[in-house]
């Protein structure tokens, strides 16, 4: 899908509000692909339109698909959607349903479209709201780039790109000649490739006005040496898209849907600039229980039902810290365990990125408080789409979703329904 340019108060937001770091979006990332994410037809089983078909009890009508086995202690043998999720009753995996269906009332309140939260491979609570139901399409901002991690470890598992340490100037052969030969794989997707970086350059020149994102980020050049610090960079994950086009003779896009998504069960699509390359960095359209799917894949090591999709080892470096400079922050994929920590604007946080949760949660996040938390010792995905605060002129909007505030008060209500 290719999408239109922003108005010009967007433009004008993401000046002003991106110029410091004190404000900005985690992602005001990609004007391109970003349609409307109404409802798209009938909702789909154990959901149904708006919030009158919520469901957060037990026994409901489900998916086919076994009903998955085990409470707190976590499932035997692990279940996997086949071919949707099996709806299961929230007490006996382990949660109150009551208070589900509040956590439903907090996100409704926050502009979310869908709150899912799914415990030992069952749908235990599915909520949609503003006109949303379980068959719309919705952007994920910069959960896109843990999809284009995925993407990196099925390309080195299957020799496409030889490792983390390959030089980026194999598959960009301009970059051979000057300080970017340097540039590794690694830093690519750790945030730390040195390349020149400001807000204004990022999240406009480049995501809202360049027609050509892929070359706008091939064309960046060296500011500090590889590895010397982290920077949260969308042109520099933007550069995975001429990678794959080189290492594999296919778009980023397409090489998710025959590696990725086709074995995950998930229809999606990949936002587009204005020239038609895919956005690594951003944009990722698919229903909240196909992005669910992405979550719990990383949850059982990158296995779905017999198929190793994902080296269990590549999951494993993903979700950890990657790098001294912020190790709240993996392989395109953010932490809650470790200090120093940084968000999406180099501020420093105090603590951890979510102090209430447990330390092992890691996540896919997007511009907009979109998450995808998977969270290991609870044996729990839990997964918000919304608004994104790009509507109207609002720098408060803007500088609040760069905290996640949204996030920590809907996953806080949820986490509260945990027996």
């Amino acid at each position: 899908m290719q999408g239109s340019h922003s108005g010009w108060a967007q433009v004008l937001v993401l000046a002003l509000g991106l110029a410091a770091p004190a404000c900005g979006g985690e992602d005001a990332e990609s004007r391109a692909a970003a349609p409307s994410a109404g409802s798209a037809g009938a909702a789909g089983s154990g959901g149904a339109a708006g919030s009158a078909g919520n469901t957060a009890s037990g026994g409901s009508s489900g998916s086919s698909g076994s009903a998955g086995v085990g409470g707190q202690g976590g499932a035997a043998v692990a279940v996997y959607p086949d071919p949707d999720w099996a709806s299961g009753s929230a007490t006996d995996h382990g949660l109150d349903p009551a208070l589900l269906l509040a956590a439903g009332s907090v996100a409704e309140s926050l502009d979310s479209y869908c709150l899912l939260v799914i415990r030992h491979g069952v749908l235990v609570s599915e909520q949609y709201f503003h006109d949303a139901d379980a068959t719309s399409a919705h952007p994920s901002w910069s959960i896109a780039k843990s999809y284009a991690s995925a993407l990196v470890g099925i390309a080195i598992e299957r020799g496409e790109i030889q490792s983390l340490d390959q030089p980026v100037a194999d598959f960009i052969p301009e970059w051979k000649s000057d300080a970017r030969k340097d540039i590794r794989i690694s830093h690519v997707v750790t945030m730390t490739s040195g390349l020149k970086w400001s807000a204004f350059s990022d999240y406009v020149s480049m995501a809202t006005f360049a027609q050509n994102h892929s070359a706008f980020a091939e064309a960046l050049s060296a500011d500090t040496l590889p590895g010397s610090e982290w920077v949260y960079h969308n042109g520099g994950v933007q550069l995975l898209e001429p990678i794959f086009r080189a290492a594999t003779g296919m778009s980023i896009e397409s090489y998710a849907e025959k590696h990725l998504w086709k074995k995950l069960g998930v229809s999606a699509s990949w936002g587009r600039d204005p020239a038609g390359n895919p956005t690594p960095y951003a944009n990722v359209f698919a229903s909240c229980r196909d992005h669910a799917r992405l979550g719990y894949l990383y949850l059982r090591g990158g296995k779905w039902k017999q198929d190793a999709v994902l080296p269990a080892a590549w999951v494993k470096a993903s979700t950890a810290p990657s790098q001294a400079h912020n190790r709240a922050y993996g392989y395109l994929w953010w932490l809650n365990a470790e200090q120093p920590a940084m968000d999406a604007m180099m501020a420093p946080f105090p603590g951890r990125m979510s102090p209430d949760a447990p330390t092992d949660l890691f996540a896919a996040r997007g511009f907009g408080n979109q998450f995808i938390d998977v969270i290991p010792s609870l044996d729990m995905v839990v997964v918000r789409f919304g608004k994104d605060p790009t509507g109207k002129l609002d720098l408060a909007a803007y500088a609040n979703d760069q905290r996640f505030e949204k996030h920590e008060q809907i996953l806080g209500a949820v986490l509260s329904a945990v027996h």
